[in-house]
């Protein structure tokens, strides 16, 4: 497998890396440029809508081409890479439409359907291709498609339509399942499989998506955090249920790592487009139930065996709730009504986190409750704490998200096909403890609740 990724990054993702590379230097040197405004506008073809509908046949040109060397010479490995290319290609265009649009006025209305529709006709074949090779189950494809047209025909029949965090996440999941689907196709055995069919999984997380993005249409937009803090609540049931009813702490981390996900972004609903009365309260009640309550049971779970196991996991349960309370009243008395850049102590869900892959992890076990420990005490210290999902991750370049979650895909892949979870665990400690260190805000004065 190393062998076959390391051919992989070779010869797939660095070509497109250095495509996706020209691609952004060359409509910075237009954006620039002080004739490149009227230049572009000028060009028909460099109209969004233009590159949008060149997309449409696209997918069906670049499965024909992967699969033509079935019988056309100099053999697979070339037409392989062939299609491979000409899907990257016009994926890379998918963000070089969106840019144009914004950067040079030309947004248009009808745009708003051209472009979802194209990204469609672009993915679809792909899928089914590899379905009809049975690498990913087919029933999961059709559920997809009618959840993904059922969103895109239903802009034409509702006027308040939703935001697009679900349909970019739903486009990127899917390009990840194709691009495990491409290594595994092109560089490993023929007949291989995962001993985790992870492409499926990606694909089942693609569908779940595109039926969130339909759903999020019928919603009045001051639902939108409400409906994000509802089901960040059932990720925390969920994990309880896997803990104490199966037997699965991982996956019960798993879940409070999809709740984490959602709270990343009900904050910016609310500010974007309102919340209910109670609104705030509901988002508490999910955040103590999935970081709070879910983890604490999973730090029981796994030192029940210890006299210190109990009084730990009540130490991360209650600190997560005083966090809690003590956000909403501070932010009352300062009398903020919108969401904040900087914490005041360690946000609950960088806790969760610790806290909960320190529970998994094969190391000492003075060590772990350390960890817990620590973590516990910065939650209800005043250290101040810059805002993941407000001010960090929108500064982060998009090339680089793209980075590191492929990144952490592949991870995942290789942890669950070597069987060895721990990959996982210390891979999400790194990245939690990162934050814990690198998300100081030391220049100030003072934090926001």
């Amino acid at each position: 497998m190393i062998e076959a990724l390391t051919q992989f990054l070779i010869w797939t993702v660095v070509p497109v890396f250095l495509m996706f590379m020209a691609e952004r230097a060359s409509l910075r040197f237009l954006i620039r440029a002080p004739w490149g405004k009227a230049w572009v506008r000028s060009q028909p073809w460099m109209h969004p809508n233009f590159i949008s509908r060149c997309r449409y046949p696209m997918g069906l040109v670049s499965v024909a081409v992967y699969h033509a060397g079935a019988w056309l010479e100099p053999g697979p490995w070339f037409w392989h890479h062939a299609g491979t290319y000409i899907f990257a290609f016009w994926i890379i265009t998918d963000i070089t439409d969106g840019t144009i649009a914004r950067h040079f006025d030309l947004h248009t209305e009808s745009g708003e359907s051209i472009d979802p529709l194209s990204d469609k006709l672009l993915l679809f074949p792909p899928l089914f291709y590899f379905g009809w090779l049975d690498l990913i189950p087919m029933w999961i494809i059709w559920v997809f498609l009618v959840f993904d047209l059922m969103g895109q025909f239903s802009r034409y029949f509702i006027r308040n339509k939703a935001a697009n965090l679900f349909g970019k996440a739903k486009t990127f999941l899917t390009v990840i399942t194709i691009v495990i689907l491409t290594w595994q196709v092109s560089y490993l055995d023929a007949g291989y499989r995962f001993g985790v069919p992870v492409s499926s999984l990606t694909l089942y997380g693609a569908t779940a998506l595109a039926f969130c993005s339909m759903f999020f249409k019928l919603v009045p937009n001051y639902w939108y955090a409400n409906v994000l803090s509802i089901l960040n609540f059932l990720c925390g049931i969920a994990g309880i249920v896997l803990i104490l009813g199966y037997n699965k702490p991982g996956l019960g981390l798993t879940a409070v790592f999809f709740g984490q996900f959602l709270d990343l972004f009900d904050g910016r609903a609310a500010d974007k487009w309102g919340s209910t009365p109670r609104g705030e309260l509901l988002d508490d009640l999910a955040d103590g139930t999935s970081f709070g309550g879910t983890v604490a049971i999973l730090i029981w779970y796994k030192f029940q065996a210890s006299s210190l196991g109990l009084p730990l996991a009540l130490l991360h349960f209650t600190c997560t709730v005083y966090r809690l309370w003590r956000f909403l009243k501070d932010k009352k008395n300062a009398g903020v009504t919108t969401g904040v850049s900087v914490f005041s102590g360690l946000p609950s869900p960088a806790a969760a986190l610790l806290a909960g892959t320190a529970s998994l992890l094969s190391a000492p076990e003075e060590a772990r409750m350390g960890l817990i420990l620590v973590s516990s005490i910065l939650m209800i210290s005043k250290l101040p704490y810059i805002h993941f999902g407000r001010v960090i991750l929108p500064a982060i370049p998009k090339l680089i998200k793209a980075i590191v979650l492929t990144l952490m895909v592949l991870a995942l892949l290789i942890g669950f096909q070597t069987r060895n979870d721990q990959v996982l665990y210390w891979s999400v400690l790194l990245c939690a403890t990162a934050y814990m260190g690198l998300g100081l805000r030391f220049k100030t004065k003072t934090a926001s609740p």
